[in-house]
């Protein structure tokens, strides 16, 4: 199969990995299987980034999820899954969205990190792309070769992402040139003729489909191995985990329940979207939503191809040992 140009609308994100810190959080106490009391809730951080995918999040919050569970929640905006983990791993958060590719570095540099719960996949066309411009002269995948290409940030899940579509159709690290554009920044970089391509999540898509820009192809389901993997996750420290079984259970039941909103009635994504990104109602309603995952069990299966992915393209040199570690289960199991 040949990438050619498709003309629809994408999304997808991930980051890359700052500096290590010290340190850990607690204070819930109690076992996994104990219920927190809703007159008297734990206070805990949960950091984010304002896009599709995290929604269940805000949905959890707007219909009391949280506060039936006996969580008094504080949502902060990250920079990126890279910076969360540093940021669980201090204690300045509790739990953080994420990637396995985050989860995966972070734990190679020492960092102890579980998945709580998975939160999107690749089981949907368009839901991120490579845009290129709609009339320019990037008309297939090979013509790539020798150009400049941008994602948001290197050594994270997309560059990771993007490097293993290019191979499948026979471009490998060194037939192009990737550098770093912040997603809102892409299409001006394409549009202007500063990169060739730009990686791009939703709404990025849609918004550069009326700047004449289009996606060459969509990251998501760009091979077989793509389509199967996760996308973003949920995550907290291990340690934290260690101290608070009772309230990582109850942030767990809690995004269960709103993930499950979110795919049965898909109006409540639409509405929610403009109270914590920058969205239009109007592009809410545009946009190709995420794939949102009802079986929040951490995908051992998918960590283990991430971890080949980022061996074989040298995000980290050497596999980490017993994934099962990086999957937060109640300690009753």
């Amino acid at each position: 199969m040949s990438f050619t140009r498709k003309r629809l609308a994408t999304a997808a994100a991930a980051v890359a990995l700052a500096g290590l810190v010290a340190g850990c959080s607690g204070g819930g106490g109690g076992g996994a299987d104990q219920t927190l009391d809703p007159a008297n809730p734990v206070a805990i951080t949960v950091g984010t980034l304002p896009a599709g995918d995290y929604a269940p999040l805000y949905i959890a919050e707007q219909e009391g999820y949280f506060e039936e569970e006996g969580l008094d929640v504080t949502i902060e905006i990250i920079a990126g899954g890279a910076v969360g983990m540093t940021q669980l791993y201090s204690g300045d958060l509790d739990f953080s969205s994420a990637t396995w590719t985050n989860v995966l570095l972070a734990n190679s540099q020492g960092f102890d990190i579980q998945v709580v719960r998975e939160g999107t996949d690749s089981n949907k066309e368009g839901i991120n792309g490579l845009i290129v411009q709609a009339d320019g002269p990037i008309e297939e995948v090979e013509d790539l070769r020798g150009e400049t290409l941008s994602v948001n940030t290197l050594g994270s899940a997309t560059e990771l992402q993007i490097r293993d579509c290019l191979a499948t159709e026979g471009l490998e690290p060194g037939d192009y040139e990737l550098v770093e554009v912040a997603f809102p920044d892409a299409a001006a970089a394409v549009s202007q003729g500063r990169i060739a391509a730009g990686f791009v999540p939703e709404p990025f898509i849609t918004i550069g489909s009326d700047q004449g820009l289009e996606p060459l192809f969509y990251a998501s389901t760009c091979n077989d191995v793509q389509r199967t993997l996760p996308l973003i996750n949920w995550t907290t420290s291990e340690s934290y985990a260690n101290d608070n079984p009772a309230v990582v259970a109850a942030f767990k039941r809690a995004m269960d329940r709103a993930t499950e909103l979110a795919i049965e009635d898909p109006q409540v994504v639409v509405d929610i979207l403009p109270t914590f990104t920058t969205l239009t109602p109007e592009l809410a309603e545009q946009i190709v939503h995420p794939s949102f995952v009802e079986d929040g069990t951490p995908n051992l299966d998918a960590a283990q191809i991430t971890m080949d992915l980022m061996i074989q393209y040298g995000l980290i040199t050497e596999p980490l040992d017993d994934l099962a570690q990086y999957a937060w289960t109640p300690p009753s199991e």
